[in-house]
């Protein structure tokens, strides 16, 4: 079943920063200019080199920094890169569940009885690691104590480990990588990549450097290196690392690798041409999940695409420090689909929303939004009828706080009757009644996935079924109408899921209605068809995701 938890981690690039001085002699200008171009330096020959068999160019401007372009008109579904991480290390929550080198299930767990923290799958996977795995076995045992005295995620400091363990190992260059393998990318890459780490809280850089400070003391003389340089990487980490996803229709990442050629040539766009996909053996692909122009820019989204504008934008800035200046972001809002995304319906023509405008960067960092801001009225996208302000911030205030109620009664009372009754009085919509939410506002959809798992958790499959339709329903009216992809790993996954609910059903009444239970057969197989569809897209034939649609299709 879907997972009403999604958890993404983040890659973005930053655009360069422009030198602002005037002059007044003229010349000077002309000097300075040529002394700006010299900034944009040259792709590395190795990056081309190692990108030459992709259907792709790699770029370098001022504007967009390093980015990669369409070589060529490239249809949806095709590889663009395949990266093997410099270095992964299994969360947390799944340390025992997936096997450390190959990120398979592990059916029977081989731990290593030193440091209790690393499994294999087989005897292959366990000599795979031996040569690395020596080098961080000591330091990694501490890294759960080191991490719990210092308040440093765990995760963060074994993935330090192992990187710097890998940047020892490449100065040695005797690592034995079969042939047609594919080569973890260099760790000397990481340093193209930016740390933000004048960006970070200092609150976190005081913890952190006393978490390496201990971790340092742990490691072999092999790998030291200066407490200065360990905080350094971390903030790469946190600025670049890219999140694997299981081969289950969970929604959630199972490992946390640094993929440098992906952050360093991926850009981020709210409205994307291309996604990342985990591979097993800690492999990360780029596909086109639309039809992409030659000289196209190859952009990817590390965040929700159905967040409205304001949200993503905060997101970005302070977790990735940058100010999201993407097409979607800095187009008019009263011709994008974010304006519905925080929408509240005319009550005049009931036809479009009340623009509110995008909060600026001044405002928004310091936590301030253009909805509470303004003190006049919001004027409607289609007829230009006004309303005050305070009536458009009440409608959605009110349907926050339903939001809020329905989720504290599930996660903290796990009274799943009020929180459905909760939620529902956000997803129920009257096209024809103004003042409303409109039907593309983001809260109805944040509504609909925990208001399915209610009524899965009551065992109420018939209404769990109509939320999953709805919900589907809705993320296609985000691509027909808002022109937000229709290829995502997300609908794959409630296609997937909507398959389950109808199988459970054609089960349930198995021997009662063989007329109903043909029905409900028919229609899981048409659910489990869209999926495989859009994983095909996604994620490619070979792909466990979609070998996993391919089985419950032969079940039927």
């Amino acid at each position: 079943m879907v997972s009403t938890e999604v958890e993404q981690i983040s890659t973005i690039g930053l655009d360069e920063k422009l030198d602002q001085k005037c002059s007044i002699d003229g010349k000077k200008k002309k000097k300075k200019s040529s002394s700006n171009k010299k900034t944009t330096s040259p792709i590395s020959p190795y990056y081309e080199q190692v990108l030459a068999s992709y259907p792709l160019k790699l770029n370098n401007s001022k504007a967009k920094g390093r980015h990669a372009v369409a070589q060529c008109n490239l249809e949806e579904g095709i590889t663009l890169c395949q990266e093997q991480a410099t270095a992964f290390v299994v969360r947390s929550p799944f340390i025992d569940h997936q096997c450390h080198v190959c990120l398979s299930d592990l059916e029977q767990k081989m731990m290593c009885s030193s440091c209790n923290k690393t499994f294999y799958c087989s005897e292959n996977c366990l000599e795979k690691d031996k040569g690395i795995h020596a080098l961080v076995c000591q330091p990694i045992a501490q890294t759960e104590a080191i991490g719990h005295a210092t308040d440093v995620d765990a995760d963060l400091l074994r993935l330090m480990t192992i990187l710097m363990a890998r940047k020892y190992l490449d100065t040695l260059n005797q690592e034995d990588i079969k042939e047609g393998d594919i080569q973890p990318t260099p760790y000397w890459c990481l340093e193209d990549l930016i740390s933000h780490r004048e960006n970070a809280d200092p609150a976190f850089i005081k913890v952190l450097t006393e978490a390496s400070q201990r971790l340092a003391m742990e490691m072999p003389n092999e790998i030291q290196t200066t407490v200065e340089e360990m905080v350094t990487l971390a903030c790469r980490i946190n600025s670049n690392a890219h999140g694997l996803g299981d081969n289950h229709s969970r929604n959630t990442d199972v490992a946390l690798g640094l993929f440098p050629l992906g952050a360093l040539f991926f850009n981020h766009g709210c409205n994307p041409n291309t996604a990342f996909i985990g591979l097993p053996n800690g492999q990360l692909a780029f596909r086109t999940i639309r039809p992409v122009a030659k000289d196209e820019e190859l952009v990817v989204s590390y965040i929700d695409l159905y967040s409205d504008r304001d949200e993503r934008r905060q997101a970005l800035l302070h977790s990735k420090h940058f100010w999201c200046k993407c097409k979607r972001c800095t187009g008019p809002i009263e011709k994008s689909v974010d304006r519905f995304l925080q929408g509240v319906v005319c009550t005049q023509c009931k036809e479009d929303v009340y623009i509110i405008q995008a909060t600026s960067l001044e405002h928004l960092s310091k936590g301030k939004r253009a909805l509470y801001m303004e003190q006049g009225s919001f004027k409607c996208a289609k007829c230009g009828s006004e309303i005050a302000c305070d009536q458009v911030r009440e409608t959605l205030d009110d349907a926050k706080k339903s939001y809020m109620l329905g989720m504290s009664a599930i996660r903290q009372e796990r009274n799943y009757k009020q929180g459905a009754e909760k939620l529902e009085q956000i997803t129920k919509y009257n096209s024809n009644k103004g003042g409303e939410l409109h039907t593309m506002n983001a809260l109805r959809l944040n509504s609909l996935i925990p208001l399915m798992n209610c009524k899965r958790h009551k065992n109420d499959l018939k209404s769990a079924i109509d939320v999953n339709r709805s919900i589907i329903g809705l993320m296609e009216q985000y691509a027909t109408e808002g022109t937000l992809p229709a290829n995502t790993s997300e609908i794959s996954d409630f296609w997937q899921n909507l398959g389950e609910l109808c199988y459970e059903m054609a089960t349930d009444i198995k021997g009662r209605s063989s007329i109903l239970e043909k029905k409900w057969l028919k229609e899981a197989k048409t659910a489990f068809l869209h999926a495989l569809k859009v994983r095909l897209v996604i994620f490619g034939g070979n792909h466990p995701k979609t070998k996993s649609i391919e089985k419950s299709l032969a079940r039927l």
